[in-house]
């Protein structure tokens, strides 16, 4: 079992893998730091570059858990984070959460939402 963590940049993405690290080190479980971006990742702003991940693997180890970096590139990126969750067996998901006007729900969707609505795992969310 795992703990895994949506990762997306963002103004809640530090408060969210602080948030992931703490669980792992609670549940004693190693943190999956998943990144997912649709097939075009260089035009998805959810993207996160190999470094960028290593370096949270880095900072989570500084804290005595053990992480490992995941990119995912799919179609349906919401899909990808599910599949690896259970792929994982994950205790629990993390995903940092953010406010969203009407419309920004109506014209994007919400990945955290489809993320609550659809993991089979406990899912945590966390504000900035």
């Amino acid at each position: 079992m795992t703990v895994v963590l949506a990762h997306a940049p963002g103004p809640s993405a530090e408060a969210a893998f602080a948030a992931a690290v703490h669980e792992a080190g609670l549940r004693g479980r190693d943190l999956v730091i998943a990144n997912a971006a649709s097939d075009d990742a260089l035009a998805d702003s959810r993207a996160v570059g190999a470094p960028a991940l290593r370096d949270l693997a880095e900072r989570a180890g500084r804290s005595g858990v053990r992480a490992r970096p995941v990119r995912l590139s799919d179609a349906d990126a919401v899909g990808a984070v599910l599949a690896l969750a259970e792929q994982e067996d994950a205790e629990v998901l993390v995903v940092g959460v953010r406010r969203r006007s009407a419309v920004g729900k109506l014209l994007l969707g919400s990945t955290a939402q489809r993320l609550l609505l659809e993991a089979r795992c406990p899912v945590l969310a966390v504000k900035a």
